[in-house]
């Protein structure tokens, strides 16, 4: 009965102690005026709106973009990308 106290209150106490792993996902939005619809303003809008947001996550400390979508709009490019800073062996073990 003492083994089965003692292991009971060991894995406990290791249930507690073991820090969960969180990591931090955001969805952010960069919008860039367009001077015309031309192909290589809309292009150049894209580029500008990449490097606002990778900037941006990078300043927040986010290891890991990828873009989630993009619209041209009569005006404005919009680019959606998403950031974590999960690790890339949650990445794996996700895929398994």
């Amino acid at each position: 009965m003492r083994t089965f106290v003692w292991l009971a209150a060991a894995s406990l106490t290791l249930c507690v102690a073991a820090s969960p792993v969180s990591a931090r996902v955001v969805r952010m939005e960069t919008k860039v005026a367009l001077e015309d619809q031309s192909e290589p303003a809309i292009k150049q809008a894209l580029r500008e709106a990449f490097q606002i947001s990778v900037r941006g996550a990078i300043a927040m400390g986010f290891s890991r973009v990828w873009v989630d979508g993009a619209r041209v709009l009569p005006d404005a490019v919009v680019l959606a990308m998403v950031a974590t800073d999960e690790d890339d062996d949650a990445d794996e073990a996700r895929d398994q």
